[in-house]
């Protein structure tokens, strides 16, 4: 039997490229009623079975409606569903919602608070079940037990089917070909995503050990001045490691401490800067290129000007 809309939504190991979706939650109507159904590869002895099910939901459907497309599209083609599957026939809720109004949030659970006028007792449970183990959402959903997740991810896929129902009547005919060409844009993303960038795995292991060695030392050499261990990340302990030395500061940025002539201030400095190039580039081009390639991320409803933004995923 052929679907009209069909909504579905991943949950993931991450937001990386190379996380997986280990949960999959679709919603459509069959015989006026509406239905949801979430496959879980924590607790199922068929996840490829649960995937190819999915996958002939998917071919069936007239449209299949996301809210992010893009990430839940590379996340279902990585358990090797096609890309050809998608092409012809996605629709993107955030996609809508950001032309209708770039200056509103296009939060899935925004929409369906302001749109849909919904809280959802499913989401308030997850966060009470985050708040009794100590987990911050930073640390993902898959700790989280299939019973509070899975009503959660099948609200999801429900509020993106309702809400492409609202939301493609609202925008307005002038912008439906910008619509279009955004959703084509979408399809050119995910192949440059894919292709990525090459990385010299080798230099970046090279300037990693670099700028190790480069902190250690200045950290043995502010030790040495200070006199004492001092956190120099702090800035209460950098006036008061000052004051110690006879300068007094009101504030510790860049400008401050490179008008102080004394040797302590010119190594926060270089500290700073050194945990700054290998955190920021050198950690994070070694952890995200973990098959030499650096997939990136553009954001194309993620700023209010238009313009594409790079940077960590969104779920």
């Amino acid at each position: 039997m052929a679907l009209d809309l069909l909504a579905i939504d991943t949950e993931t190991t991450g937001v990386d490229w190379h996380d997986e979706a280990f949960m999959i939650s679709i919603a459509f109507m069959e015989d006026t009623k509406r239905v949801t159904i979430v496959c879980d590869k924590r607790n199922s002895t068929r996840w490829h079975k649960d995937v190819a099910m999915v996958l002939n939901k998917l071919n069936k459907a007239d449209k299949i409606i996301m809210h992010n497309a893009k990430f839940d599209i590379q996340k279902l083609c990585r358990l090797g569903i096609p890309l050809s599957v998608f092409v012809d026939k996605f629709e993107d809720t955030q996609a809508l919602a950001h032309l209708i109004d770039e200056h509103q949030s296009t939060s899935l659970k925004y929409l369906a608070r302001t749109i849909l006028g919904e809280e959802t007792d499913e989401d308030e449970v997850l966060k009470v079940w985050r708040r009794k183990n100590k987990m911050k959402k930073e640390d993902g959903y898959e700790p989280i037990p299939h019973e509070i997740l899975a009503p959660y991810a099948a609200k999801d896929a429900e509020f993106t089917l309702r809400l492409y129902d609202v939301l493609r009547n609202r925008l307005p005919e002038d912008l439906r070909p910008l619509y279009a060409i955004e959703k084509a844009l979408t399809v050119s993303l995910l192949g440059i995503e894919a292709r990525g960038l090459q990385i010299d795995k080798s230099y970046v292991k090279k300037q990693r050990q670099e700028y190790g060695d480069k902190i250690y030392k200045t950290k043995a050499r502010i030790a040495e001045l200070s006199g004492s261990e001092f956190n120099p990340q702090s800035p209460a302990q950098i006036i008061a490691a000052f004051e110690e030395r006879g300068i007094r500061i009101s504030k510790t940025d860049k400008a401050t401490l490179a008008s102080v002539d004394d040797e302590l201030a010119s190594l926060i400095v270089e500290l700073r800067e050194a945990n700054k190039i290998k955190t920021t580039y050198f950690d994070g081009l070694d952890a995200e290129a973990r098959d030499s390639i650096l997939h990136p991320n553009f954001r194309q409803h993620g700023t209010r000007t238009g313009r594409m933004s790079s940077g960590a995923a969104e779920a």
